[in-house]
C-alpha cells in the first residue's frame, strides 16, 4: 500500500510521479508566514522558495514574479528563477504597458482578472494562443501557471511557474502551487510597500534623505551634520522664457533640460536634493577616503558634462544653466511644522553658495565658485569679481572657470 504523501515522515520513501511532500510544502509556508526570515533579501527569499517547493516533489524549472512600481521612470521589476541560473532581476521600462509582447502574454488577464491560468505546452493549441507559451515550448517547457498575487488592497500582482518534467504539473502539484499562492501574496505586498516607498521618497527628496526617512528620521529636528560640495544651478533668462511660453511648455522644456544636466550628478557621485523651479541644489558629501578636493573635482566635472551635453542638443540652442559652486558643513535634516515636515540642508555654507548663484545672476556670469573651493575645480579659475554678500562680512572673491 502507498503512504500518502501527505502523511509521510521525511524518512518515508521516495515520492511516486506526481505526487508531493505535503509535509514540505506545509514548513515552506509556515517560513513564509513567519516572514521567510532571517533574510531581508528578495532574490534569497525566492531561490529559497523554488529550492524548496522542488524539493517538495514540484518539478519547477521556471518562476517568474512580475511586480508594478511607483517609479519616475520604471513600469515594474520582475524576478525570474531558474534551476541552473538562480535568481535574474530586470528592472522593466514604462513604455512596456503599450508593446505587443506584454498584451499577448496571460498577465495582463491574470491581474485584471484575479484568476490562475493554466496551459500544457504539449497542446498545439494552448501554443497560439499567447506569444510567451510558444517561446517557452521552444525552450523545452511542458506546463505553465500563471497565479494573481491579490494584495490586501486589492491591488493584484502575478506569478508564473513552469516545468520541463514530460508529464508536466499533476492537480497535486497543481494544488500545491495554489496553496503558496496567498503567502507568497502577502511576502510580495510587505516587499513591494517597502520598495515603493524607498523609490518615491528618492524621487521627490532624493536618496540620502530617503534612506534616513526610512531608518526613521522623521521627526523636527532628525538629522545630521555633513561635509559636500554644494551646487546651485538654475535657467538663464527664465522669466522671459516663462513669460513667452505656456505652462506645459516650459515645463517640456525643464523636464527635457534637467533629463540632460541630472545623470551627470548622479554619475559623479551627488545627489539632487531640491529641484528649484527653474533650477536644482545638489550636494557632492565628502569624508573618509573622499576628500573636499574630491567632491569639488567631481562637481565641476558635472557641471562641464551636463553644458557639453545640453549645447549637442536641440534645446542648446534655446536654453543654458548658469552655477555656483561652494563648500563646507551644514545640517541635513527636518524641519517643518506640524505634519508637514521637509528633509533639506542648513547652514551658512547653504546661504553662501546660494547668494554665489545670486551674484552670478546679477554679474551676468556663467559659472562661479567661492574661493575656498577654487583651487579644487577641474578646471583653472580667475578671479572675476570682489562683492558684498548679504549676511557675510566684507568683499567676497568670485572665481570663474
Amino acid at each position: 500500500m502507498t503512504i500518502p504523501a501527505r502523511l509521510r515522515t521525511p524518512e518515508a520513501t521516495q515520492l511516486l510521479p506526481g505526487e508531493v511532500d505535503h509535509l514540505l510544502i506545509d514548513a515552506l509556508v509556515a517560513w513564509m508566514i513567519d516572514g521567510a526570515r532571517p533574510s531581508g533579501d528578495a532574490g534569497a527569499i525566492i531561490d529559497a522558495i523554488c529550492r524548496r517547493v522542488v524539493a517538495a516533489g514540484v518539478p519547477v524549472d521556471r518562476f517568474a514574479l512580475f511586480m508594478n512600481t511607483l517609479h519616475p521612470n520604471i513600469a515594474a521589476r520582475r524576478f525570474r528563477w531558474t534551476q541552473a541560473g538562480g535568481v535574474e532581476v530586470n528592472e522593466v521600462e514604462l513604455d512596456i504597458f503599450s508593446q505587443q509582447e506584454y498584451w499577448q502574454n496571460p498577465l495582463p488577464r491574470v491581474t485584471s482578472e484575479g484568476i490562475s491560468i493554466r496551459r500544457r505546452l504539449t497542446d498545439p493549441q494552448a501554443l497560439s494562443e499567447y506569444l510567451i507559451l510558444d517561446e517557452l515550448r521552444a525552450e523545452g517547457f511542458t506546463d505553465y501557471l500563471a497565479q494573481p498575487l491579490i494584495f490586501t488592497t486589492g491591488e493584484t500582482h502575478a506569478s508564473t511557474w513552469s516545468t520541463k518534467h514530460p508529464l508536466g504539473f499533476s492537480l497535486e502539484q497543481i494544488d500545491a502551487l495554489d496553496v503558496l499562492r496567498r503567502p507568497l501574496a502577502r511576502l510580495v505586498e510587505a516587499y513591494l510597500l517597502r520598495l515603493n516607498a524607498a523609490s518615491i521618497l528618492s524621487a521627490y527628496i532624493g536618496r540620502g534623505g530617503g534612506e534616513q526617512i526610512l531608518q526613521g528620521r522623521v521627526h523636527r529636528g532628525d538629522g545630521e551634520e555633513i561635509d559636500a560640495a554644494i551646487l546651485f544651478t538654475d535657467l538663464k533668462d527664465f522669466t522671459q522664457l516663462s513669460n513667452t511660453l505656456s505652462g506645459p511648455q516650459m515645463v517640456a522644456i525643464l523636464n527635457d533640460a534637467f533629463d540632460i544636466m541630472v545623470p551627470p550628478v548622479e554619475a559623479n557621485g551627488g545627489e539632487i536634493l531640491k529641484f528649484l523651479g527653474d533650477g536644482f541644489f545638489a550636494i557632492f558629501p565628502y569624508g573618509g577616503e573622499r576628500t573636499m578636493a574630491d567632491a569639488v573635482m567631481a562637481a565641476s566635472r558635472t557641471i562641464m558634462e551636463g553644458e557639453a551635453r545640453l549645447a549637442e542638443t536641440e534645446l542648446g540652442s534655446t536654453v543654458s544653466f548658469r552655477s555656483a559652486l561652494h563648500a563646507g558643513r551644514f545640517h541635513y535634516g527636518n524641519i517643518g511644522g506640524a505634519n508637514r515636515l521637509d528633509f533639506t540642508a542648513i547652514g551658512r555654507p547653504i546661504n553662501y553658495a546660494a547668494r554665489l548663484l545670486t551674484c552670478a545672476s546679477d554679474l551676468s556670469l556663467h559659472r562661479v565658485a567661492s574661493a575656498e573651493v577654487a583651487q579644487h575645480l577641474c578646471c583653472a579659475p580667475r578671479v572675476a569679481s570682489e562683492v558684498p554678500f548679504k549676511g557675510f562680512e566684507g568683499l567676497q572673491k568670485i572665481y570663474v572657470y
